[in-house]
């Protein structure tokens, strides 16, 4: 089934949208203006909680959950990789040629302590391509995907696992090389801890330090995170669709979703390709 386009339009300005690279470019990181619309935050939840559902009952011992390639689960979770402005900022940094690079959710309960077993929790770390395995230039590592984080319970009181984030730590190394002598207290200048309202979309760079403490709340923590690349790189968490698994949807979300086509196309578009993503570029 295909999405719809949001009732309310999210769409960002071109000034938002170069505040909003100004700020990812300096600091790893950004939140966005504008939550979620309410009708498609309350979709996605509801999906979480089923299959979350569905999990613990097949096996009770489950608590905290983390699932992997999530888009293929619900339709809920293809609307919300169709975000546009997700989709606009993704389009400004790789211009047409990007695609869905991997989606996940998490639903965490209350922890007694730091299991550090990254469903529980999340230690500090820098996505993949794993910066320690992948050549460095200028000592840091290139925009591979931009990850956009989709937070749907709220955070505000402080306890309940929020992201936490080094700003600027894109330009670095991984943890600047320190591996298990890395101390989080040696960069408190620039530690933030996104104790963020529901709905809350925060964007940043895949070679941003980042983590996230147990949570210590009562209330079940929910979010989910989506990614995009450039189609010349495969997805983390999933193969690419058949004709058949993508009968029906828009040429938007086929291409995103990594739509069977000859193997040079992965690199050099055609006319179509290019104008498929169009609605995501600058307003003129």
């Amino acid at each position: 089934m295909s999405t719809s386009l949001e009732a309310t339009s999210t769409r960002l300005t071109n000034i938002e949208r170069d505040s909003l690279n100004a700020q990812l470019e300096r600091d790893g990181y950004v939140i966005l203006p504008q939550k979620l619309p309410d009708d498609l935050m309350a979709d996605v939840l509801e999906a979480i909680d089923r299959i979350s559902a569905q999990i613990r009952a097949a096996d009770p011992a489950t608590t905290s959950i983390k699932q992997q390639n999530c888009v293929d689960l619900d339709p809920a979770f293809l609307r919300l990789v169709m975000y546009e402005p997700a989709l606009q900022l993704t389009y400004d940094a790789f211009g047409a040629m990007f695609h869905l690079n991997q989606s996940n959710f998490v639903s965490r309960v209350k922890e007694a302590e730091d299991l550090s077993n990254f469903v529980t929790s999340s230690p500090w770390h820098a996505d993949g391509p794993r910066p320690n395995l992948f050549p460095a230039v200028n000592g840091a590592m290139g925009l591979h995907y931009l990850k956009f984080g989709y937070f749907l319970t709220d955070l505000t009181h402080g306890t309940g696992g929020s992201l936490q984030i080094v700003r600027g730590s894109h330009t670095h190394l991984e943890l600047d090389g320190k591996g298990k002598n890395f101390n989080i207290e040696d960069y408190a200048d620039d530690f933030v801890q996104i104790d963020c309202e529901a709905g809350t979309v925060v964007a940043f760079h895949q070679a941003q330090w980042h983590a996230a403490p147990p949570n210590l709340s009562d209330i079940e923590r929910k979010n989910v995170y989506v990614s995009y690349c450039p189609t010349w790189m495969r997805p983390v968490d999933r193969e690419f669709p058949t004709e058949e698994q993508i009968a029906g949807l828009t040429p938007e979300e086929r291409w995103i979703l990594g739509e069977p086509r000859p193997a040079q196309r992965w690199w050099i578009p055609n006319k179509d390709d290019l104008n498929r993503m169009s609605r995501f570029k600058r307003d003129e």
